[in-house]
């Protein structure tokens, strides 16, 4: 019994793993960044608002493998010197949703 529930265990990790860079729909991250106030300082493409784009992001960080630790310390934390002079204020979000938006924005071509 013991070793079915250690597999049963192993596979729902799997698949929880396997989904867990999965993009969410436009109309999802829609609903998360309007629900955490994003559009505040971003948006989908070039703007006059303090923060970058959602696609000079992705275009940023394209290369970059540590790319969704560093924006998921940057959102959480707070940043500044990346984009300028402006600050990010540290922003409450669940790990869940901060994940789905960064790995959203990270596929978004410039």
């Amino acid at each position: 019994m013991r070793i079915i529930l250690q597999t049963v265990i192993l596979a729902l990790s799997v698949v929880s793993a396997a989904g867990a860079d999965e993009v969410i729909s436009n109309t999802k991250a829609a609903q998360l960044l309007t629900k955490y106030n994003c559009q505040t300082c971003h948006t989908l493409g070039a703007s006059s608002l303090p923060g970058p784009s959602y696609r000079a992001i992705a275009k940023k960080y394209a290369s970059d493998p540590q790319a969704v630790g560093d924006l998921e310390t940057s959102v959480v934390n707070g940043s500044s010197g990346t984009w300028g002079n402006n600050t990010m204020p540290p922003t409450e979000i669940s790990n869940k949703d901060l994940k789905a938006l960064i790995v959203w924005i990270l596929q978004l071509m410039p």
